[in-house]
């Protein structure tokens, strides 16, 4: 095994850890849906869409639809919260369309970039490493967890 597939293999549960750290802390004091934390589902799902989309992009060795995930899992996470939420207010209502106006556009900007690009030249090195390839698209679910935690 490669030197830097040892080091993504120790740092998957590391990024873990955090993303159930962040959801536990998220979700302390916080509305409940099913007998659980709603803040908590919201992190569950980002992982979750992040680990689905990355099963067909391994298998295609393929990042084109990987900027396109993380604005879906945007979209996915702020309409859950919207949905289950125990009130739905105007400023809530609000940030929803917020983050759904700024998740489409950056989303449809980086797809239409990767389809006229052809390629990523960032995920060459990643793509043919499974734990290395899987750990990016954990990274993304962290980042949608840290970045839509603020709203």
């Amino acid at each position: 095994m490669k030197k830097t597939d040892q080091t993504a293999l120790l740092v998957f549960p590391v990024l873990i850890l955090i993303g159930l750290g962040v959801a536990w802390a998220g979700s302390q004091g916080g509305s409940a849906v099913f007998g659980l934390p709603l803040f908590a589902l919201a992190v569950g799902l980002a992982f979750l869409i992040q680990w689905i989309a990355f099963i067909p992009a391994f298998l295609l060795q393929t990042e084109k639809f990987f900027d396109l995930t993380g604005s879906l899992t945007y979209i996915s996470v702020t309409l859950l919260a919207l949905v289950f939420s125990p009130k739905v207010d105007a400023r809530s209502f609000l940030l929803f369309v917020l983050v759904l106006v700024w998740a489409v556009r950056l989303g449809s900007f980086l797809f239409g970039r990767i389809r006229k690009a052809g390629k990523d030249d960032r995920f060459d090195e990643l793509k043919p490493s499974f734990i290395r390839f899987l750990n990016v698209w954990t990274i993304q679910g962290l980042w949608v967890t840290f970045t839509a935690a603020a709203a």
